[in-house]
């Protein structure tokens, strides 16, 4: 198994521990190189069964020893490290690191156009990393032809990928430019589109019947869906509540749009 025989100790510089530095650090720095970083022996084990290439692998010897075994030789990375306990705290983005961490190379995007008939889910303006990553794992769990992601946070910030648990490797995603033209598409194949709503004169979730498929829409944490995306939806759907209670997260009302979708 490739790797340098001393132990990197914390301020040796090495340019692959900086990497993975600014990667855990930077959305623009993930952009511009394809890449991201993840720590975590459960994590990058479900990436490599994935399909997820690494560039490079950084672990401690408590970690060698324990997940050593568990990667197949094929890919581990030419680049693979041996640090320091040490460092490996210093670099970790949890509190309670592992001791393994990984440089990985981007995916490319699994959907398509969702097509009539199909259940699918978009998100609109989505920032919080853990909400967005609740929902990828949700929506793995119970099941969506199509998840679609309009100006939301980034999928690779490490927040998003600890809470996805994985999902994110195996979901079909597509990141959406022009909401324009995704309804005239959802028009043309008679794909009803649904607004999720705060509003007490909607329809209730759950008199709705997704037999013909959909694409729900959800906004963002703070302000919902804005009023001109609602408007352009076919359909505006509310989930029942307390009259004591004006919201849900956006993590759980997408789980129990989800949920009703998978029910039709």
């Amino acid at each position: 198994m490739p790797q340098t025989a001393e132990i990197l100790q914390s301020g040796t510089g090495n340019r692959t521990v900086k990497l993975f530095v600014n990667l855990n650090r930077s959305r623009t720095f993930r952009e511009k190189n394809r890449a991201f970083a993840m720590e975590g022996g459960r994590l990058i084990l479900d990436a490599l069964s994935s399909g997820v290439r690494l560039r490079a692998l950084l672990w401690t010897e408590k970690a060698r020893e324990q997940y050593g075994r568990e990667i197949p030789s094929a890919q581990v990375p030419q680049q693979t490290l041996l640090i320091s306990d040490a460092l490996a705290k210093e670099i970790a983005d949890t509190e309670t690191a592992q001791g393994i961490f990984a440089i990985a190379e981007m995916l490319p995007e699994k959907a398509e156009l969702p097509a009539h008939g199909t259940r699918n889910m978009l998100l609109h303006c989505v920032q919080d990393p853990s909400n967005l990553g609740a929902i990828l794992r949700t929506a793995e769990a119970l099941g969506t032809d199509g998840l679609y992601l309009f100006q939301c946070c980034d999928l690779y910030n490490p927040k998003t990928i600890r809470s996805s648990m994985g999902a994110l490797f195996r979901l079909p995603l597509m990141r959406l430019t022009d909401m324009d033209a995704f309804f005239a598409h959802c028009r043309a194949v008679s794909l009803p589109t649904c607004a999720a709503v705060v509003d007490r004169d909607a329809e209730l979730l759950g008199g709705y019947d997704f037999c013909r498929g959909a694409v729900v829409l959800i906004g963002n944490e703070g302000n919902g869906l804005p009023r001109e995306i609602s408007a352009a939806c076919e359909k505006r759907l509310t989930i029942p509540m307390s009259p004591a209670s004006n919201s849900l997260n956006a993590a759980m009302a997408a789980g129990l749009f989800l949920w009703e979708m998978a029910k039709s």
